[in-house]
């Protein structure tokens, strides 16, 4: 069973994505054109938006429960421009039989590959389904160190109040506590997730209890796997307006591509381009 099987049923209920971020992917996906890979592309929250928006979309995930979800949604939608192929794949090590002119990579599903191993593999992996010419687009956490500082400080293991979502039955709702710890050495974020469904009357009708464990990476650690991975830096954001990035930004956004002289892997990190 993939980590997020058993998120499926609840994740679109308490997962919004970041505010620009789906806007950002799917501009990026109609101005490149040509054909697009999402990587990670869970319940197709950014990946329906762009073939309803004319993109041929490839959307590659390794939870079926997920991908079943999307499924779902994407016949409610029914006939869109572009189209919609949902391929379940582990990311460190797909096959593809083409090649990709857009490559995305949302809501920090970066972070869930938890070594250097897994993330130089899947980079590796992207970079070979790259068209030559092909941009690949991905963002993560920036861990400030006051961030993390206060992030252990508050993350001692117990519940907190997260949330209340009504469920699509009028008559139920989503309660959610999340508890959080940070190990600062291995730069580990681990959550547990709780959640009851309720009804009108307040009594709970069924629970469950979800895990969540991703890894930071700092801009200069991130900086040197691309460029490692064999990719040419493009940009890097701080925000999904494509402002630059700074020390006082939360986003990290990488533009990459392909060098157009194989020895030349990149211009500096932090020379940020316009969109």
């Amino acid at each position: 069973m993939a980590e997020f099987d058993l998120w499926a049923e609840y994740y679109d209920v308490i997962h919004n994505g970041l505010p620009g971020e789906a806007e950002f992917y799917v501009g990026q996906a109609v101005r490149i054109g040509g054909e697009t890979l999402e990587l990670g592309c869970g319940t197709g929250r950014i990946a329906i938006p762009m073939a309803m928006s004319g993109v041929r979309v490839t959307g590659l995930d390794n939870s079926k429960a997920m991908l079943d979800v999307c499924r779902e949604k994407a016949n409610e939608v029914g006939s869109v421009p572009g189209s919609l192929h949902l391929v379940q794949a582990d990311m460190r090590d797909f096959a593809l039989d083409r090649e990709y002119d857009f490559v995305a990579m949302a809501y920090r599903t970066f972070m869930h590959l938890m070594s250097q191993d897994e993330q130089r593999r899947c980079l590796v992996n992207v970079r070979r389904h790259l068209a030559a010419d092909g941009v690949f687009i991905l963002n993560l956490w920036a861990p400030r160190p006051s961030s993390v500082a206060l992030l252990a400080g508050n993350g001692s293991g117990g519940l907190r109040f997260a949330g209340e979502h009504p469920l699509r039955n009028d008559d139920l709702r989503l309660v959610h506590y999340c508890g959080s710890r940070v190990n600062e050495y291995l730069q580990e974020l681990s959550e547990e997730h709780v959640l009851h469904v309720v009804d009108a009357q307040g009594k709970v009708r069924r629970s469950q209890v979800l895990s969540l464990v991703r890894t930071w990476l700092t801009v200069r650690e991130m900086d040197n796997l691309v460029r490692l991975s064999g990719f040419e830096i493009r940009a890097l954001f701080g925000d999904f307006d494509c402002g630059p990035f700074t020390q006082h930004s939360t986003e990290m956004i990488w533009v990459l591509g392909k060098p157009s002289n194989p020895t030349d892997v990149g211009q500096p990190a932090w020379l940020s381009r316009e969109c």
